[in-house]
């Protein structure tokens, strides 16, 4: 069987949750849900209260499969790949978004705290590599890609948003990340641990190129999305302030689904790129 398992890690509110409903409403895949609270990964996946994106009826509710992991105890990510393989075999990777963040905005050197930064790169950048470490060996390769593509017989369980010949494994980053982009300072632990993801995707682009693995890594900048992380810009979940879209602005339905068509539209050639809602190369 081709692989066929979209595993989605911070999927209980926002982005996250939001990506699954895409590939869940738009694709054949089969979606693993990944967040701390698997009942609310998946309510917050089928709620029927979204004021846009795919319709609650569209769901096939059986293609969804949740599992509570704590993205920064391998303990439970072993769990949840040896859970995975078991359900799915030990080829069965399309694709893995690594959602999951968190945003300390600090505006100057005095509300920096040792404590803030070390959850910043935990969540938003160590948390990204661990995930990656054990859900990337489910990507067939060698012999076994071969046998997959000689008997998948044209079969796309995800229906053009996903390369045929690739799997791809997606990073949410942010564009403050970027050292060539930053014009304005502040924000020390975001902007750095960020940064320090963006790192840890080129690298892991190299090992996959090196190792001949048939995927792609990826940052990806959804602009700035209605959440509890920007509530401070955006009002946060349920506010009625309005967005400026063409400021990159965006409700989570809509950068979700900005930011699978930005996935569908990727090659090889597009490994280790930095990529933002637009689909246009953000400099490192």
């Amino acid at each position: 069987m081709a692989p066929n398992v979209a595993i989605i890690q911070g999927t209980s509110s926002g982005i996250g949750a939001q990506v699954a409903r895409q590939y869940l409403a738009r694709t054949n895949l089969q979606i693993v849900a990944l967040s701390r609270d698997a009942t609310r990964a998946k309510q917050a996946i089928l709620s029927s209260s979204y004021r846009g994106g795919p319709d609650s009826s569209s769901l096939d509710q059986s293609r969804l499969h949740t599992l509570s992991v704590d993205a920064l105890d391998e303990s439970t990510l072993q769990k949840a790949a040896d859970d995975i393989k078991s359900r799915f075999g030990p080829h069965c990777l399309k694709t893995l978004w690594n959602v999951g963040g968190i945003l300390r905005p600090e505006k100057n050197l005095q509300q920096v705290s040792l404590q803030s930064l070390n959850e910043s790169f935990a969540v938003n950048a160590f948390a990204h590599l661990l995930s990656a470490k054990h859900f990337v060996p489910l990507i067939p390769r060698g012999a076994e890609k071969k046998k997959v593509q000689e008997q998948h017989n044209g079969d796309d369980a995800a229906n053009g948003l996903i390369h045929r010949d690739l799997s791809v494994v997606a990073h949410l980053s942010a564009r403050v990340g970027s050292i060539g982009d930053n014009g304005k300072g502040g924000w020390y632990s975001y902007r750095s641990s960020k940064a320090a993801l963006n790192q840890m995707v080129k690298t892991l682009s190299h090992e996959l190129s090196l190792r001949s693995v048939p995927a792609i890594s990826v940052a990806l900048h959804p602009g700035t999305v209605r959440s509890h992380l920007s509530k401070d810009f955006t009002g946060g979940p349920d506010s009625d302030k309005p967005l400026d879209k063409a400021k990159g602005q965006f409700e989570p339905w809509e950068a979700a689904e900005n930011l699978v068509n930005v996935v569908a539209s990727l090659g090889k050639d597009d490994n280790g790129s930095f990529r933002d809602w637009k689909n246009e190369k953000v400099p490192w």
